[in-house]
Protein backbone atom coordinates (compact mmCIF):
# COMPACT_ATOMS: atom_id res chain seq x y z
CA UNK A 1 0.00 0.00 0.00
CA UNK A 2 0.97 3.70 -0.81
CA UNK A 3 2.44 5.41 2.60
CA UNK A 4 -0.43 7.49 4.37
CA UNK A 5 0.75 10.81 3.77
CA UNK A 6 -2.92 11.87 2.29
CA UNK A 7 -4.37 10.39 5.43
CA UNK A 8 -2.09 12.17 8.01
CA UNK A 9 -1.35 15.19 8.32
CA UNK A 10 1.39 14.84 10.49
CA UNK A 11 3.76 12.93 8.47
CA UNK A 12 5.92 12.59 4.86
CA UNK A 13 4.73 12.40 1.49
CA UNK A 14 6.68 10.03 -0.40
CA UNK A 15 8.10 10.99 -4.05
CA UNK A 16 9.85 9.51 -6.50
CA UNK A 17 11.44 10.29 -9.73
CA UNK A 18 11.85 8.79 -13.14
CA UNK A 19 14.45 10.10 -15.12
CA UNK A 20 17.72 12.01 -14.91
CA UNK A 21 17.93 14.55 -17.26
CA UNK A 22 16.56 18.37 -18.01
CA UNK A 23 13.22 17.67 -16.66
CA UNK A 24 14.11 14.76 -13.40
CA UNK A 25 16.46 17.80 -12.17
CA UNK A 26 14.02 20.43 -12.07
CA UNK A 27 11.09 18.38 -10.72
CA UNK A 28 13.13 17.26 -7.84
CA UNK A 29 14.36 20.96 -7.24
CA UNK A 30 10.79 21.85 -7.11
CA UNK A 31 9.78 19.87 -4.66
CA UNK A 32 11.84 21.64 -1.81
CA UNK A 33 10.31 25.22 -3.21
CA UNK A 34 6.60 24.60 -3.05
CA UNK A 35 4.47 26.66 -0.41
CA UNK A 36 4.50 25.32 3.40
CA UNK A 37 2.22 22.52 4.05
CA UNK A 38 1.21 22.55 7.83
CA UNK A 39 3.00 19.58 9.21
CA UNK A 40 3.49 17.66 6.20
CA UNK A 41 6.97 16.69 5.08
CA UNK A 42 8.30 15.73 1.47
CA UNK A 43 10.88 13.29 0.90
CA UNK A 44 12.64 12.41 -2.10
CA UNK A 45 12.68 8.97 -1.89
CA UNK A 46 13.72 7.07 -4.97
CA UNK A 47 15.05 7.41 -8.81
CA UNK A 48 15.34 5.63 -11.32
CA UNK A 49 17.10 5.79 -14.74
CA UNK A 50 18.00 4.05 -18.00
CA UNK A 51 21.27 3.19 -16.31
CA UNK A 52 21.71 2.51 -12.56
CA UNK A 53 24.65 4.46 -12.50
CA UNK A 54 22.94 7.80 -13.38
CA UNK A 55 20.61 7.53 -11.16
CA UNK A 56 22.75 6.81 -8.61
CA UNK A 57 25.16 9.76 -9.23
CA UNK A 58 21.50 11.81 -9.64
CA UNK A 59 20.76 10.43 -5.86
CA UNK A 60 23.94 11.70 -4.57
CA UNK A 61 23.64 14.83 -6.29
CA UNK A 62 20.25 15.44 -5.00
CA UNK A 63 20.66 13.73 -1.44
CA UNK A 64 17.88 11.18 -2.24
CA UNK A 65 17.81 8.03 -0.45
CA UNK A 66 17.97 4.81 -2.95
CA UNK A 67 18.72 4.85 -6.76
CA UNK A 68 17.05 1.60 -7.92
CA UNK A 69 18.00 -0.43 -11.32
CA UNK A 70 13.64 0.07 -12.66
CA UNK A 71 10.44 1.82 -12.39
CA UNK A 72 8.86 -1.34 -11.14
CA UNK A 73 10.98 -2.05 -8.16
CA UNK A 74 11.37 1.80 -7.15
CA UNK A 75 7.18 1.73 -7.04
CA UNK A 76 6.69 -1.44 -5.33
CA UNK A 77 9.73 -1.02 -2.95
CA UNK A 78 8.94 3.02 -2.24
CA UNK A 79 4.94 2.61 -2.38
CA UNK A 80 5.28 6.42 -3.00
CA UNK A 81 2.53 9.32 -2.48
CA UNK A 82 3.74 10.78 -6.11
CA UNK A 83 5.35 9.46 -8.76
CA UNK A 84 6.83 11.61 -11.59
CA UNK A 85 7.48 10.18 -14.55
CA UNK A 86 10.24 13.09 -16.09
CA UNK A 87 11.93 10.57 -18.25
CA UNK A 88 12.32 10.25 -22.26
CA UNK A 89 9.08 9.98 -23.69
CA UNK A 90 8.82 6.25 -25.19
CA UNK A 91 8.99 5.27 -20.99
CA UNK A 92 5.64 7.57 -20.28
CA UNK A 93 3.10 5.02 -21.09
CA UNK A 94 4.52 1.31 -19.21
CA UNK A 95 5.63 3.67 -16.44
CA UNK A 96 2.44 5.05 -15.89
CA UNK A 97 0.50 2.04 -15.87
CA UNK A 98 3.41 0.26 -13.51
CA UNK A 99 2.59 3.39 -11.01
CA UNK A 100 -1.28 2.71 -11.14
CA UNK A 101 -0.55 -0.96 -10.78
CA UNK A 102 1.61 -0.14 -7.76
CA UNK A 103 -1.69 1.65 -6.55
CA UNK A 104 0.29 5.40 -6.54
CA UNK A 105 -2.26 7.53 -5.30
CA UNK A 106 -0.43 10.43 -7.70
CA UNK A 107 0.88 10.19 -10.60
CA UNK A 108 2.44 12.76 -12.69
CA UNK A 109 3.11 12.17 -16.46
CA UNK A 110 5.36 15.01 -18.67
CA UNK A 111 4.30 15.98 -22.07
CA UNK A 112 3.49 14.59 -23.88
CA UNK A 113 1.99 11.33 -22.60
CA UNK A 114 2.68 9.10 -24.72
CA UNK A 115 4.53 8.11 -28.27
CA UNK A 116 2.83 5.72 -31.01
CA UNK A 117 3.49 2.11 -29.62
CA UNK A 118 4.18 0.89 -33.44
CA UNK A 119 7.83 3.03 -32.82
CA UNK A 120 8.78 0.26 -30.08
CA UNK A 121 8.07 -2.44 -32.59
CA UNK A 122 10.48 -1.05 -35.32
CA UNK A 123 6.93 -0.27 -37.37
CA UNK A 124 6.31 2.15 -39.94
CA UNK A 125 2.72 3.86 -40.37
CA UNK A 126 1.18 6.92 -42.04
CA UNK A 127 0.21 9.38 -40.06
CA UNK A 128 -3.57 8.30 -39.63
CA UNK A 129 -3.01 5.43 -38.11
CA UNK A 130 -0.02 6.34 -35.77
CA UNK A 131 -2.82 9.09 -34.15
CA UNK A 132 -5.50 6.03 -34.05
CA UNK A 133 -3.00 3.69 -32.59
CA UNK A 134 -1.53 5.92 -30.36
CA UNK A 135 -4.56 7.32 -28.65
CA UNK A 136 -6.17 3.71 -28.45
CA UNK A 137 -2.57 3.08 -26.45
CA UNK A 138 -3.38 5.92 -24.08
CA UNK A 139 -7.01 4.96 -23.39
CA UNK A 140 -5.27 2.09 -22.52
CA UNK A 141 -3.02 3.82 -19.91
CA UNK A 142 -5.86 5.88 -18.32
CA UNK A 143 -8.29 2.96 -18.13
CA UNK A 144 -5.36 1.25 -15.98
CA UNK A 145 -4.80 4.63 -13.71
CA UNK A 146 -8.58 4.97 -13.56
CA UNK A 147 -9.29 0.84 -12.24
CA UNK A 148 -6.78 1.91 -9.88
CA UNK A 149 -7.97 4.90 -8.75
CA UNK A 150 -4.72 6.74 -9.04
CA UNK A 151 -4.94 10.50 -10.13
CA UNK A 152 -2.99 11.63 -13.58
CA UNK A 153 -1.92 14.96 -13.53
CA UNK A 154 -0.77 15.62 -17.01
CA UNK A 155 2.10 18.00 -16.46
CA UNK A 156 1.78 20.43 -18.85
CA UNK A 157 4.18 23.68 -16.85
CA UNK A 158 1.93 26.25 -18.80
CA UNK A 159 -1.14 25.81 -17.65
CA UNK A 160 0.20 26.70 -14.23
CA UNK A 161 1.66 29.60 -15.44
CA UNK A 162 0.87 32.58 -12.53
CA UNK A 163 -0.67 34.16 -15.93
CA UNK A 164 -3.08 31.40 -16.60
CA UNK A 165 -3.80 31.12 -13.42
CA UNK A 166 -4.81 34.97 -13.38
CA UNK A 167 -6.53 34.55 -16.67
CA UNK A 168 -9.00 31.72 -14.95
CA UNK A 169 -9.14 34.32 -12.20
CA UNK A 170 -11.13 36.77 -14.50
CA UNK A 171 -12.90 34.44 -16.42
CA UNK A 172 -14.91 33.61 -13.16
CA UNK A 173 -15.03 36.90 -12.78
CA UNK A 174 -16.47 37.83 -15.99
CA UNK A 175 -18.85 35.43 -16.32
CA UNK A 176 -20.49 36.35 -13.50
CA UNK A 177 -21.32 39.33 -15.80
CA UNK A 178 -22.05 37.56 -19.03
CA UNK A 179 -18.93 37.34 -20.37
CA UNK A 180 -16.37 35.15 -20.66
CA UNK A 181 -15.92 33.67 -24.38
CA UNK A 182 -12.34 33.61 -25.07
CA UNK A 183 -12.60 34.42 -29.34
CA UNK A 184 -8.88 33.58 -30.05
CA UNK A 185 -6.02 31.96 -28.95
CA UNK A 186 -2.23 31.87 -29.64
CA UNK A 187 0.92 30.88 -28.07
CA UNK A 188 4.82 29.69 -28.76
CA UNK A 189 7.45 27.97 -27.62
CA UNK A 190 10.81 27.88 -29.13
CA UNK A 191 14.50 27.36 -28.51
CA UNK A 192 17.49 26.16 -30.52
CA UNK A 193 17.23 22.39 -30.12
CA UNK A 194 15.46 20.15 -27.10
CA UNK A 195 18.53 19.71 -24.30
CA UNK A 196 17.43 15.78 -24.14
CA UNK A 197 19.77 13.51 -26.55
CA UNK A 198 16.72 11.00 -27.05
CA UNK A 199 14.64 14.06 -28.82
CA UNK A 200 16.33 13.63 -32.94
CA UNK A 201 14.99 9.89 -32.38
CA UNK A 202 11.20 9.51 -33.07
CA UNK A 203 11.10 6.29 -31.54
CA UNK A 204 12.32 7.60 -28.12
CA UNK A 205 10.78 11.38 -28.58
CA UNK A 206 7.77 10.96 -31.01
CA UNK A 207 8.64 14.03 -32.72
CA UNK A 208 10.24 16.86 -32.59
CA UNK A 209 9.01 20.64 -32.73
CA UNK A 210 4.98 20.26 -32.90
CA UNK A 211 5.23 17.11 -30.46
CA UNK A 212 7.95 18.59 -27.79
CA UNK A 213 7.36 21.87 -28.29
CA UNK A 214 3.57 23.37 -29.67
CA UNK A 215 2.46 21.26 -27.00
CA UNK A 216 3.65 23.85 -24.66
CA UNK A 217 0.59 26.27 -25.39
CA UNK A 218 -1.76 24.45 -26.82
CA UNK A 219 -2.34 22.86 -23.03
CA UNK A 220 -3.13 26.28 -21.86
CA UNK A 221 -5.25 27.11 -24.87
CA UNK A 222 -7.40 23.47 -24.32
CA UNK A 223 -7.47 23.83 -20.83
CA UNK A 224 -8.65 27.52 -20.42
CA UNK A 225 -11.56 26.61 -23.00
CA UNK A 226 -13.00 23.80 -20.94
CA UNK A 227 -12.59 26.21 -17.94
CA UNK A 228 -15.04 28.34 -20.33
CA UNK A 229 -17.29 25.53 -20.99
CA UNK A 230 -17.77 24.55 -17.09
CA UNK A 231 -18.18 28.27 -15.97
CA UNK A 232 -21.03 28.52 -18.86
CA UNK A 233 -22.82 25.52 -18.72
CA UNK A 234 -20.88 22.74 -16.80
CA UNK A 235 -19.52 21.33 -20.04
CA UNK A 236 -16.11 21.72 -21.19
CA UNK A 237 -15.61 23.26 -24.79
CA UNK A 238 -13.16 20.84 -26.83
CA UNK A 239 -11.33 20.79 -30.18
CA UNK A 240 -13.01 19.58 -32.55
CA UNK A 241 -11.06 20.05 -36.10
CA UNK A 242 -6.82 20.99 -36.63
CA UNK A 243 -4.51 22.08 -39.45
CA UNK A 244 -1.03 21.87 -39.16
CA UNK A 245 2.46 21.51 -40.70
CA UNK A 246 5.96 20.00 -39.90
CA UNK A 247 8.79 20.84 -41.05
CA UNK A 248 12.93 20.45 -41.43
CA UNK A 249 14.21 23.58 -42.44
CA UNK A 250 17.92 23.46 -40.91
CA UNK A 251 18.54 20.24 -42.19
CA UNK A 252 18.10 21.57 -45.62
CA UNK A 253 20.50 24.90 -45.11
CA UNK A 254 24.03 24.86 -45.57
CA UNK A 255 26.15 23.82 -42.72
CA UNK A 256 27.25 27.34 -42.14
CA UNK A 257 23.66 27.73 -40.93
CA UNK A 258 24.66 25.09 -38.12
CA UNK A 259 26.41 27.06 -36.07
CA UNK A 260 24.16 28.45 -33.49
CA UNK A 261 22.09 25.48 -33.26
CA UNK A 262 21.09 21.84 -32.53
CA UNK A 263 20.33 20.81 -36.39
CA UNK A 264 17.96 17.83 -36.08
CA UNK A 265 18.04 14.87 -38.75
CA UNK A 266 15.27 12.86 -38.01
CA UNK A 267 12.57 14.81 -36.81
CA UNK A 268 10.97 18.50 -37.46
CA UNK A 269 12.45 21.79 -36.07
CA UNK A 270 9.05 24.06 -37.12
CA UNK A 271 5.44 22.96 -36.08
CA UNK A 272 2.05 25.00 -36.79
CA UNK A 273 -0.94 24.13 -35.55
CA UNK A 274 -4.39 25.96 -36.25
CA UNK A 275 -7.16 24.45 -33.60
CA UNK A 276 -10.84 24.73 -34.22
CA UNK A 277 -12.96 24.62 -31.59
CA UNK A 278 -16.25 23.24 -30.76
CA UNK A 279 -17.82 26.68 -30.26
CA UNK A 280 -15.65 28.26 -33.85
CA UNK A 281 -13.31 29.78 -31.36
CA UNK A 282 -9.75 29.23 -32.94
CA UNK A 283 -6.02 28.76 -31.43
CA UNK A 284 -2.80 28.85 -33.39
CA UNK A 285 -0.02 27.57 -32.08
CA UNK A 286 4.14 27.34 -32.91
CA UNK A 287 6.68 25.42 -31.92
CA UNK A 288 10.42 25.67 -33.55
CA UNK A 289 14.04 25.04 -33.21
CA UNK A 290 15.07 28.29 -34.56
CA UNK A 291 15.19 31.00 -31.47
CA UNK A 292 18.79 32.07 -31.59
CA UNK A 293 18.19 34.27 -28.34
CA UNK A 294 17.06 31.45 -25.86
CA UNK A 295 13.89 30.15 -24.59
CA UNK A 296 11.04 32.02 -26.34
CA UNK A 297 7.59 31.15 -24.15
CA UNK A 298 4.55 33.25 -25.28
CA UNK A 299 0.65 33.33 -24.90
CA UNK A 300 -1.95 35.93 -26.23
CA UNK A 301 -6.07 34.90 -25.79
CA UNK A 302 -8.28 37.27 -27.15
CA UNK A 303 -11.63 37.88 -25.05
CA UNK A 304 -14.85 39.21 -24.97
CA UNK A 305 -13.60 41.47 -22.27
CA UNK A 306 -10.05 41.94 -22.38
CA UNK A 307 -6.68 41.11 -24.10
CA UNK A 308 -4.07 38.96 -21.90
CA UNK A 309 -0.81 38.81 -23.13
CA UNK A 310 1.94 36.04 -21.43
CA UNK A 311 5.50 37.13 -22.19
CA UNK A 312 7.02 34.56 -20.01
CA UNK A 313 10.68 34.33 -21.88
CA UNK A 314 11.74 37.00 -22.85
CA UNK A 315 10.20 39.14 -20.02
CA UNK A 316 11.44 42.79 -19.57
CA UNK A 317 10.88 43.08 -15.76
CA UNK A 318 14.44 42.72 -15.49
CA UNK A 319 17.22 44.06 -18.31
CA UNK A 320 21.32 43.53 -17.96
CA UNK A 321 24.08 44.55 -19.91
CA UNK A 322 27.38 42.69 -19.81
CA UNK A 323 29.83 44.06 -22.26
CA UNK A 324 31.91 40.56 -21.57
CA UNK A 325 30.44 37.42 -20.13
CA UNK A 326 33.28 36.18 -18.34
CA UNK A 327 32.16 38.22 -15.22
CA UNK A 328 29.00 36.25 -15.12
CA UNK A 329 30.34 32.93 -14.23
CA UNK A 330 28.18 29.83 -15.09
CA UNK A 331 25.27 31.98 -14.26
CA UNK A 332 22.50 31.31 -16.75
CA UNK A 333 20.03 34.21 -16.42
CA UNK A 334 17.41 32.56 -19.23
CA UNK A 335 16.76 28.79 -19.94
CA UNK A 336 18.97 28.14 -23.31
CA UNK A 337 20.37 31.68 -23.43
CA UNK A 338 23.53 30.92 -25.68
CA UNK A 339 25.81 33.58 -24.20
CA UNK A 340 25.31 36.03 -20.98
CA UNK A 341 27.52 39.25 -23.09
CA UNK A 342 25.21 42.19 -23.98
CA UNK A 343 21.45 42.93 -23.36
CA UNK A 344 19.52 40.50 -21.74
CA UNK A 345 16.24 39.81 -19.83
CA UNK A 346 17.12 37.17 -16.62
CA UNK A 347 14.53 35.35 -15.47
CA UNK A 348 14.96 34.58 -11.78
CA UNK A 349 13.18 32.10 -10.06
CA UNK A 350 12.59 30.48 -13.34
CA UNK A 351 11.13 27.68 -11.88
CA UNK A 352 8.46 29.79 -10.16
CA UNK A 353 7.89 31.44 -13.45
CA UNK A 354 7.69 28.54 -15.64
CA UNK A 355 4.63 27.27 -13.29
CA UNK A 356 6.53 24.60 -12.07
CA UNK A 357 6.24 25.11 -8.85
CA UNK A 358 2.69 25.55 -9.01
CA UNK A 359 2.24 22.59 -11.02
CA UNK A 360 4.04 20.32 -8.03
CA UNK A 361 1.57 22.49 -5.63
CA UNK A 362 -1.32 20.57 -7.24
CA UNK A 363 0.46 16.96 -7.02
CA UNK A 364 0.88 17.77 -3.61
CA UNK A 365 -2.54 18.64 -2.43
CA UNK A 366 -3.94 16.21 -4.38
CA UNK A 367 -1.96 14.03 -2.73
CA UNK A 368 -2.93 15.21 0.63
CA UNK A 369 -6.92 15.31 -0.12
CA UNK A 370 -8.69 12.70 -1.58
CA UNK A 371 -10.98 14.77 -3.08
CA UNK A 372 -8.73 16.89 -4.80
CA UNK A 373 -8.63 16.09 -8.33
CA UNK A 374 -5.52 17.76 -10.82
CA UNK A 375 -6.21 21.00 -12.76
CA UNK A 376 -4.28 19.29 -15.50
CA UNK A 377 -5.85 15.88 -16.26
CA UNK A 378 -6.32 13.09 -18.02
CA UNK A 379 -8.69 14.93 -20.95
CA UNK A 380 -5.93 17.66 -21.22
CA UNK A 381 -3.82 14.87 -21.65
CA UNK A 382 -6.05 13.51 -23.92
CA UNK A 383 -7.34 16.08 -26.10
CA UNK A 384 -3.69 17.16 -25.89
CA UNK A 385 -2.71 13.80 -27.94
CA UNK A 386 -5.61 14.27 -30.74
CA UNK A 387 -4.66 17.44 -31.42
CA UNK A 388 -0.99 16.95 -32.17
CA UNK A 389 -1.15 13.23 -33.59
CA UNK A 390 -3.70 14.97 -36.29
CA UNK A 391 -1.58 18.04 -36.86
CA UNK A 392 0.48 15.69 -38.24
CA UNK A 393 -1.64 13.54 -39.90
CA UNK A 394 -2.88 17.17 -41.75
CA UNK A 395 0.49 18.00 -42.37
CA UNK A 396 1.30 14.59 -44.33
CA UNK A 397 -1.77 15.79 -46.57
CA UNK A 398 -0.10 19.47 -46.90
CA UNK A 399 -2.10 21.16 -44.42
CA UNK A 400 -5.62 19.97 -45.00
CA UNK A 401 -8.14 20.25 -41.75
CA UNK A 402 -8.67 16.79 -39.86
CA UNK A 403 -11.77 16.71 -38.03
CA UNK A 404 -11.01 15.34 -34.77
CA UNK A 405 -15.04 15.31 -33.54
CA UNK A 406 -15.51 11.51 -32.53
CA UNK A 407 -11.81 10.85 -31.91
CA UNK A 408 -12.07 13.64 -28.86
CA UNK A 409 -15.58 12.16 -27.86
CA UNK A 410 -14.58 8.67 -28.42
CA UNK A 411 -13.57 8.50 -24.46
CA UNK A 412 -15.75 9.71 -21.37
CA UNK A 413 -14.70 11.71 -18.47
CA UNK A 414 -15.95 11.67 -15.15
CA UNK A 415 -16.40 15.06 -13.34
CA UNK A 416 -14.03 14.30 -11.06
CA UNK A 417 -11.46 14.04 -14.28
CA UNK A 418 -12.10 17.95 -14.95
CA UNK A 419 -10.69 20.46 -13.79
CA UNK A 420 -12.38 22.93 -11.17
CA UNK A 421 -11.45 26.75 -11.86
CA UNK A 422 -13.02 27.36 -8.64
CA UNK A 423 -10.21 25.34 -7.08
CA UNK A 424 -7.27 26.58 -9.25
CA UNK A 425 -5.52 29.26 -6.75
CA UNK A 426 -5.77 32.96 -6.68
CA UNK A 427 -2.64 35.15 -7.91
CA UNK A 428 -4.28 38.57 -7.68
CA UNK A 429 -5.24 40.89 -4.30
CA UNK A 430 -8.34 41.97 -4.16
CA UNK A 431 -9.92 45.57 -3.62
Amino acid sequence: MPSQGAQNMNTTLKVTINGTGFAADYTTRVYSLIPHKNRVRIEIAGVTSGRLENAQAFADRHGIEQAFATHREMVQTVRPDIDNIACANHAHGPYAIEAAEAGVPVIVLEKPPVIWPGYRAGQSADAATRKNESMEYLGQVLDRVRAANSKLLYAEDFVYLDGVKGLVELLVEARRTGKGCILYQRGTCAHQGSHAPAYDTPALSGGGALFNKACHPLGPCLYLKQVEGILRNGQPIRPQKVAGMALQILKHQSPDSAQHFRVMQNVEDFGRLTVVFEDHSVAELLGHDLSISGIRNELSVLTDFAQYDLRVNPNNENELFLPAEDAAGDLLFREKLPTAAGTSFPRPNQFHSHGYVNEMDDAVRCALDPARSPQSGPMLAWDTLAVLLGGYESSDNNGAVVDLSDLIHSRAFADHELPDPEKFGGVFQRR
